[in-house]
C-alpha cells in the first residue's frame, strides 16, 4: 500500500510538472505574433496559441487539447476561414503529412486575407504548422511601393510640387522642393511647416496664402513672388496653390506647384533698367542721377548688397561717383588708390569672396566688415578704346562669389557707366 501511495504521489507530481511545463509553453506561444499549432501522429491537437485562433476567426476556448484536425477544420469552415471544403482540406494536409517533408504554401481566405503556412514534420510523426497573416504586410508593401513609384515620378519633374495638410504641414514633396529649401531629401520636409523651414517673414507669407486657399476654397493661380536664399540672393517663383478636397468636398489641405522664373524676371528687370538708363543718358540727365540709377540696377538681383560706381576725371583721379553706402563719403579717393583700383590696374573683373583674407584689402577690410560687408565684386569701366575710366563695385554681406545673374548685372552696369561717361565727355567737349 505504501508503494502504491508513493507511486500515485510521484504520478501526480509528474502530471503537475507536465502541466506546469505546458502552461509555460502556452504562455510563450501566446506571446508570438505568428499562429502556431502542434498535432500528433493521429492528427490530434497538442497545443495551439491564441494567434492561431485569431487568424482563423476562432475564440481560444474553442480549441481544446485532443481535438481532431477535422473538428478544427469544421470550426474554420463555419467561421468562413477554410480555403476549401473540409474534406478537400483534410485530403490536402494528409497528402503533405504522408511525405514527411518540410512544406510551405499560401492560401487566400474568403475574406480576402492571405495566409502563409509553414509545415514542419516532427520525429514522432506529428507536425507543427506556423501560420502568418501576410495581408497587412503585403498591403503595407504595396503602399510603400506605390509611394516610391509616385515619389520617383514627381522627383523628375523640374518644378516644385508639394501637398500640405490643413495645418500647412508638408505631406508630400518632391526633390526639387527639398533642394530649394536647402535639404537633400523630401523626407526632411514631411510633417513640418514653413515656420520650421523658412525665414519668419517668408513663412508667414506662405501660411497666409495657404490659409486663404483653405478658408475660401479658391485657388491662387500663377502669382509671382520672390524668396531670399541663405546667400541673400533673390529667387523669383511663379506659384499656384489649389485646395485639396476629400470625397465629401471638404478642404483638407493645399496642393502647390511653383517654378523658378528668376532668369526671366532678372532678364526683364535688366532690360528695363538698361532702357531707362539709356533714356536718361540720351535725354541729358545729370550725371549724378544716372550714376544713382546704375547703383540701383547693380543692387537689384539680390538682397544684402550695396553698390558703388566711380568715374575718373581727366587726371585719372576721383571724379563723379554714387553709392548707397553713404559711409564711403570720405573714403572713395583712398579706396580708389587701394583695393578699388585693382580692376583698373589689372583691366579685368576682380572677385573677392572674403575681403578679410585678400592681401589688397589688408588696410581696409576692417572698415567694410564693420558695416557687415564681407565680399567685393568689381568691374572696370572701359572707354571705347578699352582704357579704364572708372570702376563699379558690388559689396555683399555674405562670404560668397556673385551668382550668374549678379555677374551679368555687374558687367552690364559697367558698360552703361562707360556709355554715361562717354556721353558726358562728348557734351563737355561740345
Amino acid at each position: 500500500m505504501a508503494d502504491e501511495g508513493q507511486d500515485c504521489a510521484a504520478l501526480r507530481a509528474r502530471i503537475e510538472a507536465l502541466e506546469s511545463q505546458l502552461e509555460r509553453h502556452q504562455t510563450a506561444l501566446d506571446a508570438i505574433s505568428l499562429g502556431v499549432a502542434f498535432f500528433d501522429s493521429e492528427e490530434k491537437l497538442i497545443l495551439a496559441n491564441r494567434r492561431y485562433a485569431e487568424i482563423y476567426r476562432l475564440s481560444p476556448n474553442q480549441l481544446n487539447l485532443g481535438m481532431s484536425l477535422r473538428d478544427i477544420t469544421e470550426l474554420r469552415g463555419a467561421a468562413g476561414t477554410c480555403p476549401m471544403s473540409v474534406d478537400s482540406y483534410l485530403t490536402y494536409v494528409g497528402a503533405i503529412a504522408a511525405k514527411r517533408e518540410n512544406r510551405d504554401w499560401s492560401v487566400t481566405l474568403s475574406d480576402g486575407r492571405t495566409i502563409c503556412v509553414l509545415y514542419r514534420p516532427m520525429a514522432d510523426r506529428g507536425w507543427v504548422a506556423i501560420h502568418e497573416d501576410v495581408t497587412v504586410a503585403r498591403e503595407r508593401r504595396m503602399l510603400v511601393e506605390e509611394k516610391i513609384t509616385l515619389q520617383s515620378l514627381i522627383d523628375v519633374v523640374p518644378d516644385n510640387l508639394w501637398v500640405k495638410d490643413a495645418g500647412s504641414r508638408f505631406v508630400v514633396a518632391n526633390r526639387p522642393t527639398a533642394l530649394r529649401m536647402g535639404h537633400s531629401s523630401p523626407d526632411a520636409l514631411i510633417g513640418k511647416s514653413d515656420l520650421e523651414l523658412c525665414p519668419l517673414e517668408t513663412a508667414e507669407k506662405y501660411l497666409a496664402d495657404e490659409r486663404e486657399v483653405i478658408e475660401t476654397g479658391r485657388p491662387l493661380i500663377d502669382f509671382e513672388e520672390y524668396i531670399l536664399g541663405a546667400d541673400g540672393a533673390k529667387t523669383w517663383i511663379a506659384t499656384t496653390k489649389a485646395p485639396l478636397r476629400n470625397d465629401h468636398g471638404d478642404v483638407i489641405g493645399v496642393i502647390g506647384v511653383s517654378r523658378d522664373i528668376t532668369r526671366r524676371r532678372l532678364a526683364d528687370a535688366l532690360r528695363e533698367g538698361q532702357s531707362e538708363i539709356l533714356q536718361l543718358i540720351a535725354g541729358g540727365a545729370p550725371m549724378q542721377h544716372v550714376l544713382e540709377e546704375l547703383v540701383h540696377l547693380a543692387e537689384s538681383p539680390s538682397s544684402g548688397t550695396s553698390a558703388l560706381v566711380i568715374l575718373l576725371n581727366e587726371d585719372g583721379e576721383l571724379g563723379p561717383w554714387a553709392t548707397s553706402l553713404r559711409s564711403l563719403d570720405i573714403r572713395c579717393a583712398e579706396l580708389l588708390h587701394g583695393p578699388l583700383g585693382e580692376p583698373i590696374r589689372r583691366n579685368e573683373i576682380v572677385v573677392v569672396a572674403d575681403v578679410e583674407t585678400d592681401g589688397a584689402w589688408i588696410d581696409h577690410w576692417a572698415y567694410f566688415t564693420a558695416f557687415d560687408l564681407h565680399s567685393a565684386w568689381m568691374a572696370p569701366i572701359l572707354s571705347r578704346s578699352g582704357a579704364p575710366v572708372g570702376v563699379l563695385a558690388i559689396f555683399a554681406r555674405q562670404l560668397r562669389e556673385p551668382t550668374e545673374a549678379e555677374f551679368k548685372v555687374l558687367h552690364v552696369a559697367a558698360q552703361l557707366a562707360a556709355i554715361a561717361g562717354g556721353y558726358a565727355g562728348e557734351r563737355e567737349a561740345v
